[in-house]
């Protein structure tokens, strides 16, 4: 689905419906143990989100992100995504508590 999702998203110049595709990927492919192309999947997303500024798509790749990094045991790299994610989500930009709070007990593991 997230495959033909951006396909879509290429043939119809939605960029940023592919970003959200790909990061979609990266969830999948983080479940299944496939590591590296998790991580292929979140620089291809991270870089269209942040190139267009979608910044609330953007807190959610990084957040998504980070727990790839979790997943792989790479606690400098997930702690760096996690706190890129509640800086967009904080209140000097996109202002979501809720968001954050989901952040911060994935940090912690809850």
């Amino acid at each position: 689905m997230y495959n033909h999702a951006v396909s879509f998203a290429e043939d119809t110049n939605y960029i940023q419906v592919k970003a959200k595709a790909l990061t979609g990927l990266a969830e999948l492919y983080r479940i299944q143990n496939k590591i590296e192309t998790a991580l292929t999947r979140h620089q291809e997303s991270i870089e269209i989100l942040d190139r267009i500024r979608a910044k609330c798509d953007l807190a959610e790749a990084y957040f998504q992100l980070a727990l790839t990094y979790q997943k792989m045991e790479d606690t400098a790299s997930s702690e760096e995504y996690f706190n890129k994610a509640i800086y967009l989500w904080g209140p000097e930009q996109i202002d979501a508590p809720r968001q954050i709070e989901r952040v911060l007990k994935s940090m912690n593991n809850e």
